[in-house]
């Protein structure tokens, strides 16, 4: 029903088809009972015919298509068809009252049910008074009365029960199928952030690896340039380091293809901060490693992240700070924390741009659970300060 609507669909073919048969069977007894003349026995029957239509087909419409004020028109309309009949028959066709009863229960609410049975039952108890039936017979007609009465209540009942379990069930579904889309979505969601996290990690490893060593390269390559006419052997070794660092840079590739592969680096933390310190002081750039503390075994990926951390600074002060010196300290504190300070004494500047490689520095501190600071100042060179769990 449009407004207010029932638990329903109630109708079945299997209820409809029982309420025709109750209604047969009520008007067998009372043709039977020989309290019927020809013409009132036809006219029961297309009164009852009447009463059975409405309770299947009729209702079954109103059911579907119809409102609250529908029903109990159509239920008002069958009890008066419903009385009718047993009136009639003067109490033999009361059977008939049942699939109106049912209907009562399964329709209406606790009290519009309870309505409905006190009026059947006056119908009953009424058609009795009109065949004048003795007291000794009264206890015989209720009983015939309240057994097919209670049957009714509690076969409607179970019916109920039943129909309600059926519906949270497919409320169920229909709410498990939601979440299982849900689910889908956003396991597809979290597929292409993997992804998308995956390509800036490969990005990183790009920027922070090949790109140091490109930035090394160029700069020799800008040196033996410059050096070509006027000093042919300082060229030349420029050359020869730049072949060098270029080896090194394939190396290097090798070696992030092999971590993104998930292989184990195969370089000391700090032997490969030693190496590039090395070549930051083999391009005039004063580089010096301080130790505090005792080295110990690192996790890979924060050993990764404090060699990167090392590359992409050092990698800024041969690109921008015109740096002479630049010190590199590496703290490995007591409280399993490990501290990773870059400090040169260049140019500095008053405001630190965020660049593709510090962003992504960054993001592989926190995704270790460290932090990462850039400080600044314009003629007080720049720091950069990594510190990690360890």
């Amino acid at each position: 029903m449009r407004e207010e609507r029932s638990i329903g669909p109630f109708l079945t073919p299997g209820i409809s088809l029982a309420c025709v048969s109750v209604t047969a069977a009520a008007l067998l007894k009372a043709a039977t009972s020989g309290d019927l003349s020809g013409f009132r026995l036809a006219l029961s029957i297309v009164l009852a015919s009447l009463y059975a239509l409405l309770l299947t087909l009729v209702l079954s419409f109103v059911e579907q298509r119809g409102t609250r004020a529908h029903l109990y028109a159509l239920l008002g309309v069958a009890i008066a068809l419903g009385a009718a009949v047993v009136a009639m028959s003067r109490g033999a066709a009361s059977l008939l009252l049942m699939p109106l009863i049912f209907s009562g229960v399964v329709f209406l609410t606790p009290a519009g049910a309870v309505a409905v049975v006190i009026a059947c039952t006056v119908v009953a108890v009424s058609s009795w008074a009109l065949r004048g039936l003795a007291a000794a017979e009264l206890p015989r007609e209720l009983a015939l009365w309240i057994a097919p009465l209670v049957f009714t209540l509690v076969l409607s009942r179970i019916v109920l029960f039943q129909h309600r379990a059926r519906t949270e069930m497919e409320s169920f579904a229909r709410k498990l199928g939601d979440a299982n889309e849900q689910l889908r979505s956003h396991a597809a969601a979290i597929e292409e952030l993997a992804k998308t996290k995956e390509r800036n990690r490969i990005a990183r490893d790009i920027h922070d690896g090949l790109g140091h060593y490109l930035t090394v390269v160029h700069v020799q390559l800008e040196a033996a340039n410059t050096l070509m006419a006027r000093d042919p052997p300082a060229a030349r070794e420029a050359l020869l380091k730049a072949q060098e660092l270029t080896r090194e840079g394939l190396a290097e590739v090798r070696r992030s293809v092999a971590l993104l592969r998930g292989s184990k680096p195969q370089r000391q933390l700090v032997a490969a901060i030693e190496e590039l310190a090395g070549e930051c002081s083999a391009d005039g750039i004063k580089a010096e490693l301080k130790l505090r503390g005792s080295p110990r075994p690192l996790p890979e990926p924060v050993e990764i992240t404090l060699y990167r951390a090392a590359q992409e600074a050092l990698t800024n002060v041969r690109r921008h700070a015109r740096a002479s010196q630049v010190s590199i300290e590496l703290a490995f504190a007591p409280s399993e924390r490990i501290r990773l300070r870059v400090k040169d004494n260049g140019v500095g500047a008053d405001r630190v741009g965020q660049g593709f490689g510090l962003i992504g520095l960054r993001e592989r501190a926190e995704s270790v659970g460290g932090k990462m600071a850039v400080r600044s100042a314009r003629g007080r060179g720049f720091t950069l300060e990594v510190e990690l769990p360890g």
